[in-house]
C-alpha cells in the first residue's frame, strides 16, 4: 500500500480528507516543538532566560502548539487502538492497531495510513521528513533532510522559474543557436549559386 499517492489521486474521498488532516497536523505539532526545542537551546547557549528575552513570541508559539495538539487530539479520537499480538519465527510482540468505524473501500488504507503515521511519530525525528513539495505541494517522505522537492522534474520546474537561470538559459541559447541561425540565413544563397552554376545560367 502506498502512503502519498491516493493523498494526490483521491483527495476528494473522505477517507484521504480525514488522513491528509492528521498527516497536516502531526507535521505542524512537531515543527512547532522542534522550533520551540531550537530556541530554548539557542538562549541556553547564550546565557540568556527565554522567558524574559523573548517571552511573549515563545508564549504565543506555545499557545499554538497546545492548540495543534488540542486539534490533533480530537481528531485521533477517531482511531482508537487495538493491541494485537503479533509473531513471526523467533519474534513476539505487541502491536497497537488504530480501528476505525470508517466503512467502505477506504477503510483498510485509512487504518493501515493513520498507523503508518503513527508509529513514525513514535521515532524521533520520524515526522521531521515528512514534507509537501514546494513546487507541486504533494506530500513526500525526505529522503535528505534538505530535500524540498518530491522528484526530479518538479525541482527542475522550480528552478526554471529563477530569474538567474532563465538569464542563463537565455545566454546558452544565443550561444548555441545564433551561429545556426545565421548560417541557414546563408545556405539558401548558397544553394540558389550552386543550383544556377550546375545548370549554367551563371
Amino acid at each position: 500500500m502506498e502512503l502519498f499517492a491516493p493523498l494526490s489521486e483521491h483527495a476528494t474521498e473522505p477517507a484521504v480528507k480525514r488522513v491528509e488532516n492528521v498527516l497536516t497536523l502531526l507535521v505542524s505539532a512537531n515543527t512547532l516543538a522542534r522550533e520551540q526545542r531550537e530556541k530554548v537551546r539557542f538562549y541556553e547557549r547564550s546565557g540568556k532566560d527565554w522567558r524574559r528575552e523573548d517571552g511573549k513570541s515563545f508564549r504565543e508559539s506555545l499557545d499554538t502548539s497546545t492548540r495543534t495538539q488540542r486539534l490533533l487530539n480530537d481528531v485521533l479520537r477517531r482511531y482508537p487502538t487495538l493491541p494485537l499480538a503479533q509473531g513471526l519465527v523467533g519474534k513476539f510482540e505487541i502491536v497497537e492497531r488504530p480501528v476505525t468505524s470508517s466503512t467502505g473501500r477506504w477503510a483498510p488504507w485509512e487504518r493501515w495510513a493513520v498507523g503508518t503515521l503513527l508509529n513514525l511519530a513514535k521515532k524521533p525525528g520520524g515526522l521531521s521528513l515528512l514534507r509537501r513539495c514546494s513546487e507541486c505541494s504533494h506530500w513526500f517522505y525526505a529522503n535528505r533532510p534538505h530535500q524540498q522537492f518530491c522528484g526530479e522534474s518538479c525541482r527542475r520546474r522550480h528552478k526554471a522559474q529563477d530569474a538567474a537561470f532563465k538569464e542563463q538559459r537565455a545566454a546558452y541559447m544565443r550561444e548555441q543557436y545564433r551561429p545556426l541561425l545565421k548560417e541557414l540565413k546563408e545556405r539558401p544563397l548558397t544553394v540558389l549559386k550552386k543550383t544556377r552554376q550546375s545548370k549554367g545560367t551563371e
